[in-house]
């Protein structure tokens, strides 16, 4: 994303080297699956291709112009930064979403066998630390262990697992060892390093990768240019030119320009034309979690096929070979290699050839089928298992933990929401939205959502921003600006801002109850059953509500009704979901979803015009502001 120092535009070129050099203080990265609609599910669903979880996610300062004006106003270091601003001084204050706590995922480690940093550890910050960490050489088999091999867990049959990415069923959990990723982020420290692909470069229409020296398959050929290509092509073909970076890439999705766009230029490098000038930090973040996967030995054919597919039939008969397609025993990249698998485990061995062998003391790991949280409590409890990545588990489980067992916490950057339905009274009119926040106390719906373990942060400002967890909304996004905007209480119920706000949209308060016209103001909230922890958050709200004389209950479905009915259908006044764009920390994405995505057009009805106050003259003139100009500015490079 953006950088708000404002440096690689005008066609200069950028080298890994110089970017680096600004991402040291803002940093980029972030789940492949971008932009677009998301679910909310507690499992790593972003990454390559959209079935992995994300490193981390992006970051960056902002870098764009905003509509008004090409100059950075005064007394900012960027433009972007200020158009961060101005869009979060609107979501604060029109509330199209109203954001209830953010997420940090609970992630454990066995510190009996295993060297491992310490559970505040920054090193912890970097997603997925099981599988990142014993390639860094941050979790080593301890001297004169009795345990040689790193044991996790799955959640499909491992015998059942496949590695196809595209096929997108049954993707096995070794895939975390077996293949590399782009690049490594780190969300505590915003730094971004290079991993399979060691050097970048940008330069106006053309964006140049270069892959790893001594990075090899696990059958000994060397990863090449062509290996990266592939994989860049098959995630285009199959998103539809929809996803990732298919909008800067193809022009108005046009597949057929994916050979000529997207090509292995050397042995180790790629070059991919962009459609449209493009901030890269945006570029980057959106390629960084891409899971090696396309051997060209194993996926070249595919490729091919699509690559010389001379109608939309042909194209479409090539990709439904690709997506079914299973790769059962996968030639991998990564540290380990795939080894066997039956119906309780996945086994993976030690690849000594690895550029990273080094860093790794122990020679396998495996994965145990534990379909259910359950079972992984009592594996961790119990010592069968020495780590999860990421796992929710309740204190009433933590506390039979044994004392070699640590819990960190990493911010997923997202959490639950209240989404209204924009089309549907009186959630429609801004001050019955603005009533309902100032009722709310935040802070209780995020312990009580969090059951004892500290896993939900309650947002400060509802403003679209993420990174309460350490301090990057105040400390950096609002830097400056933060008193300007509104809490709607945090940590108390502020009544009396919400019943002048319910009397000015014509409520008045009879025998309790706030009606209008003679009819109770009801606000029943619509969620997904299956998410206790978001049962318990929304089960507080509604008590605040009805002890405020508002009608309301939670309404909580099966996964299939809710999600594929009611959600889907805008069969709500107010629901739950996500607020924010899973695992990224830079506003573009946050925004983006708040205002673009699928779900905000078609489920939550926004509008695309909306009355906020001005918070940076410099920007606009008008009270009337269309968010969207503002947002797809943020992707472009400044001039």
């Amino acid at each position: 994303m953006s950088d708000n120092q404002n440096h690689g535009s005008n066609g200069t070129p950028m080298s890994r080297r110089r970017v680096m050099q600004l991402l040291g203080a803002t940093g980029v990265a972030g789940g492949l699956a971008g932009c677009g609609g998301q679910s909310a599910v507690e499992t790593d669903t972003q990454g390559d291709g959209g079935s992995d979880g994300s490193d981390g996610s992006d970051g960056g300062d902002g870098g764009s112009d905003t509509p008004e004006s090409t100059a950075t106003p005064e007394g900012f270091e960027s433009t972007s930064m200020a158009s961060i601003q101005e869009l979060a001084y609107v979501t604060n204050q029109t509330l199209p979403v109203l954001p209830i706590m953010e997420k940090l995922a609970q992630s454990f480690q066995a510190t009996d066998d295993w060297s491992v940093p310490s559970a505040d550890s920054e090193k912890m910050q970097v997603y997925w630390p099981t599988s990142w960490l014993p390639r860094t050489g941050d979790w080593t088999l301890k001297e004169g262990a009795d345990d040689e091999r790193l044991t996790l867990a799955q959640w499909a049959v491992p015998a059942d697992s496949q590695y196809n990415v595209w096929n997108g069923t049954n993707d096995g959990e070794a895939r975390r060892m077996i293949f590399d990723r782009f690049m490594r982020y780190n969300v505590a420290t915003r730094e971004y390093h290079p991993y399979v692909i060691s050097d970048w470069s940008v330069e106006e229409s053309t964006l140049t990768l270069s892959v790893r020296e001594g990075q090899t398959w696990h059958d000994g050929e060397p990863v090449t240019g062509t290996d990266v290509a592939n994989h860049i092509k098959l995630d285009l073909y199959n998103s539809a030119g929809g996803g990732g970076i298919g909008p800067y890439v193809l022009p108005e999705g046009d597949m057929n320009a994916v050979p000529d766009r997207v090509q292995a230029t050397g042995e180790k490098t790629v070059e991919i034309t962009l459609e449209q000038p493009v901030n890269e930090d945006i570029l980057l973040s959106l390629l960084a979690p891409t899971r090696l996967r396309a051997y060209d030995e194993v996926y070249g054919e595919y490729v091919t096929a699509l690559d010389e597919a001379e109608s939309e039939e042909e194209r479409s008969t090539a990709l439904g070979e690709l997506t079914e397609f299973t790769d059962a025993e996968p030639v991998g990249n990564g540290p380990f290699q795939w080894e066997d698998a039956d119906s309780q485990r996945t086994l993976v061995t030690k690849y000594e050839d690895h550029p990273d062998a080094d860093n790794i003391n122990f020679s396998e790991a495996e994965y145990l089928y534990k379909p259910q949280n359950s079972g992984r409590w009592s594996s961790l409890i119990n010592g069968e298992t020495d780590g999860s990545a990421t796992l929710f588990m309740p204190q009433n489980q933590t506390r039979r933990l044994p004392d070699h067992m640590q819990t960190a916490l990493v911010s997923r950057h997202w959490g639950m929401g209240i989404v209204f339905n924009h089309d549907r009274e009186p959630v429609d009119d801004v001050r019955v939205r603005k009533a309902i926040a100032n009722v709310i106390n935040r802070e209780a719906a995020a312990g009580n959502s969090a059951a004892g373990t500290g896993s939900k942060v309650a947002v400060t400002y509802p403003s679209g921003l993420t990174g309460e967890f350490n301090d990057q909304i105040e400390g950096h996004w609002l830097d400056g600006v933060a008193d300007e905007f509104d809490t709607y209480g945090r940590a108390e119920r502020r009544t009396e801002e919400a019943a002048e706000l319910l009397r000015d949209a014509g409520y008045e308060k009879q025998n309790g109850t706030w009606q209008k016209d003679g009819e109770p103001l009801e606000l029943p909230i619509k969620g997904p059953a299956g998410f206790s922890d978001w049962v318990s958050g929304v089960q507080t709200i509604v008590s605040h509500l009805q002890d405020f004389g508002i009608e309301s209950e939670p309404i909580m479905q099966d996964s299939a009704t809710y999600w594929g009915g009611d959600y889907v259908e805008g069969d709500f006044k107010l629901a739950l979901q996500g607020w924010a764009s899973y695992d990224h920390t830079h506003p573009y994405f946050h925004f983006d979803w708040i205002y673009r995505s699928g779900d905000a057009t078609d489920y939550w009805n926004v509008p695309t015009e909306y009355e906020a106050p001005i918070l940076h003259e410099e920007l606009r003139d008008s009270e009337t502001i269309a968010p969207d100009g503002y947002i797809s500015d943020l992707a472009t490079p400044q001039e």
